[in-house]
């Protein structure tokens, strides 16, 4: 028997309870899954700005303490002023992976600098060397380095 009340229900039923906590643990666990793919790609971006920063720098440092002999056809020759040797910065295949890397003009030598790239510029606008790169996810990378001539 059912007694029947003039007096509004105060409170939650069962059932909008149980439906309160299906829409608080599918919200948590949305969440979660968003603030580990977060995690995953900070981490992967910053790897590849903190290595393409320090490249920057390296390269940088190079060209500013050397002499630049020639820069054309996707080659800088320069002549470190410190040494004799000259030395090239240019992109090579190796198989079917492009990478920008140096060496010695005359002794050969291989020292990568940039592995995994889709594309690499090298120009020269007055005194700034330009060093566009692509990697493989597509994403554009500009190097401007000073020298003095």
């Amino acid at each position: 028997m059912f007694i029947k009340s003039n007096q509004p229900h105060r409170g939650f039923t069962l059932y909008e309870t149980i439906i309160a906590l299906m829409v608080t643990i599918m919200t948590l666990g949305i969440l979660q899954q968003s603030l580990q793919i977060l995690k995953i790609i900070q981490q992967t971006d910053f790897q590849e700005q903190v290595r393409w920063h320090i490249t920057q720098e390296k390269l940088q440092t190079v060209l500013q303490n050397s002499k630049i002999i020639n820069l054309k056809n996707q080659r800088i020759v320069y002549s470190p002023n410190d040494e004799q040797n000259k030395r090239v910065i240019e992109k090579y295949w190796a198989g079917d992976k492009l990478m920008l890397h140096a060496r010695t003009v005359s002794n050969g030598g291989h020292e990568p600098i940039m592995t995994d790239l889709k594309k690499i510029d090298i120009e020269k606008n007055g005194n700034l060397v330009i060093i566009t790169t692509e990697n493989k996810a597509q994403q554009k990378s500009t190097m401007c380095l000073v020298y003095d001539e």
